[in-house]
């Protein structure tokens, strides 16, 4: 196995990627993954890429325009048109790669949501993997305030109008941190949720905990699911049984409308999937044996 560091260009700009090479001559499939909420492509995805290279599959693991790595400014605006835009780009590109014979499309939490927009756009795919994925952001959002204070709830809303305007007039963005203890002025504040970022951005140095607050006006409009019937692949989702940030009745739902192998990780929470977690082995490993069972099929 080895690691080069390639750049694929998208939309004037560039995305930095990860390229995992499995040996050998053989063809082979392509995972293109990348990270979910604000995450970057060294925090807890390091150990899939080394996994599915170990296994014979090939990995091209890329951060998002404006995050880690990768060109494009404003830094750490999300935008889920412009990051489904890169996760095209990334496709595009592995598909040419040596010895390629096919691309699946990979992700988790918010990127698990883009797996299913993404895959219903295309008729190229061998397949799509959801980790713990973020179907529905209306519903979601909903859930999480009623354990938000609400004096934070209007911080949050605040701040997410402000740099909204600001962005109009050329402003450059409000940023607000990406995780945080309970009751703080965070995205993401389950009591998990700061444990479980903190493991898996241990050693991740292109990881920032900040994102600009105007996607939080955008989540309610984010609702990938209800395209899950039109993806003509084979799709695996996973979900932890235990997950306090995406909602697993609205995961599983999902993945019923896309006729998708669902595995389930009772004891696991959101951050225990990654390669720092203690749901790790068992999780890439069903995705290997998913991916196995796929040898025979060739994409248009």
């Amino acid at each position: 196995m080895k690691r080069v560091e390639i750049q694929i260009p998208v939309a004037g700009s560039t995305i930095t990627a990860w390229h995992y090479a499995a040996d050998g001559a053989q063809r082979r499939p392509c995972v293109v993954m990348a990270h979910g909420f604000c995450g970057t492509r060294d925090a807890g995805l390091v150990g899939f890429g080394e996994r599915f290279a170990e296994a014979g599959i090939d990995t091209v693991c890329f951060d998002y325009r404006g995050f880690g790595a990768s060109g494009g400014r404003p830094r750490q605006v999300i935008e889920f048109a412009a990051q489904q835009h890169d996760y095209h780009a990334a496709i595009n590109a592995a598909r040419r790669l040596p010895r390629v014979s096919g691309v699946v499309i990979w992700g988790t939490s918010l990127s698990g949501g883009h797996v299913f927009a993404v895959a219903a756009a295309r008729d190229d795919l061998l397949a799509a993997i959801a980790l713990t994925p973020i179907v529905d952001g209306w519903t979601t959002l909903l859930r999480m305030r009623r354990a938000i204070p609400p004096r934070v709830a209007g911080r949050l809303g605040a701040t997410a109008v402000r740099d909204a305007l600001g962005a109009k007039l050329g402003r450059p963005p409000v940023l607000l941190p990406a995780v945080g203890p309970p009751g703080s002025a965070a995205m993401l504040t389950t009591p998990d949720a700061l444990p479980g970022y903190l493991a898996a951005t241990a050693g991740a140095p292109l990881w920032r905990n900040e994102f600009a607050a105007r996607i939080l006006l955008a989540v309610p409009t984010y609702r990938p699911g209800l395209l899950a019937d039109r993806i003509g692949c084979p799709v695996l989702v996973q979900i932890a049984g235990s997950d306090l940030n995406a909602p697993v009745d609205l995961a599983r739902a999902a993945g019923a409308r896309a006729d998708a192998t669902v595995r389930d990780y009772p004891e696991a929470g959101h951050f225990d999937v990654y390669d720092s977690g203690s749901a790790f082995d068992a999780v890439v490993t069903a995705q290997i044996s998913f991916l196995s069972s796929l040898s025979e099929r060739t994409p248009r």
